[in-house]
């Protein structure tokens, strides 16, 4: 790597002067960045232009404002998410991307310690807020936005999405319900242990398996579920065979929890019959297995 490429203490800085009065500017003037950051007009410039060269920045001249402005990327949202986590000891080495999605980006880490991780980006920039509010996934940003005493427009999405999947997590977890360790969370970003098949590599999901007992997988689930609902208060909101995770002895762990809600919120209820509707539905489909009817796990939860 180029060691143009590399950012240091100023260039955090930089994006953190930026990212701090993306609230209030679109596009940040320049000469708002020059004020505020305790550096020399010509090495914020400077340090703008390489972060803009970078792709951690836009940086363009805005004719409103008859000035150039600076805007903060997603990659640099990430860049900062990830000096933080450094920092702070969360992570000790940054490693590979995993996976990409249009509401994640997944990439590997080791700890201090050299325990392997995962770093998951939750994505949503530019979603359009009317496209999200048609979906049942609007739930948990709906929910986040009580919880700030804030108008649900306001949110940061990403942001959001990311602080509602640590919580379940750390609740699930705190329970014994078998979901990643959380290790940490910073803006749009949190950081777990990897759920492994081996040396690295992340085990696969519930879909890849073929399983040799599905019966007891299906029952496993299903009572892993009412332990959610019941001990923990949270419905998963987008449970499917793509969201478990299958450990070399067999262990399941659920995932991608950024739909999660507690279940005196409004819309749970239709939350929890669409993840046993989903599950019930691959079992039946997929392993020809006599699945419990949906009404009647649904009496089996507490749901006031």
């Amino acid at each position: 790597m180029n060691a143009k490429d590399i950012v240091d203490e100023i260039d955090i800085a930089v994006l953190r002067t930026i990212d701090g009065l993306r609230t209030a500017f679109e596009y940040v003037p320049i000469e708002t960045l020059i004020e505020k950051l305790p550096y020399s007009p010509k090495k914020v410039i400077h340090r703008v232009e390489k972060l803009a060269r970078m792709g951690l920045i836009r940086y363009i001249y805005v004719p409103a404002m008859n000035t150039k402005g600076a805007r903060i990327t997603e990659k640099g949202f990430d860049t900062l998410a990830l000096w933080d986590f450094k920092k702070h000891e969360i992570i000790g080495e940054i490693g590979h991307l995993i996976g990409v999605g249009k509401e994640a980006t997944i990439i590997s880490a080791l700890s201090p310690d050299n325990e392997r991780l995962v770093v998951k980006f939750h994505r949503w920039w530019i979603h359009e807020f009317k496209k999200i509010k048609k979906s049942l996934a609007y739930t948990s940003i709906a929910w986040r936005g009580k919880e700030l005493k804030i108008d649900d427009y306001k949110v940061d999405i990403p942001r959001a999405k990311a602080q509602v999947e640590m919580h379940a997590l750390q609740v699930l977890y705190s329970k014994e319900i078998s979901v990643p360790e959380p290790r940490g969370l910073n803006r749009h970003a949190i950081v777990m242990i990897m759920i492994e098949r081996g040396n690295g590599i992340p085990a696969p999901q519930l879909i890849d398996i073929k399983l040799q007992n599905p019966k007891e997988t299906y029952e496993i689930i299903i009572e892993d579920y009412i332990r959610m609902v019941n001990d923990c208060g949270i419905v998963h909101g987008d449970l499917s065979e793509f969201n478990i995770l299958v450990d070399p002895d067999g262990i399941l762990y659920y995932i991608d929890l950024p739909q999660a809600v507690p279940i005196d919120f409004p819309g749970a209820y239709e939350l929890a019959e669409r993840d046993l509707m989903t599950i019930n539905n691959y079992f039946s489909t997929k392993y020809g297995i006599k699945v419990t009817p949906v009404e009647e796990i649904m009496e089996q939860l507490n749901f006031e």
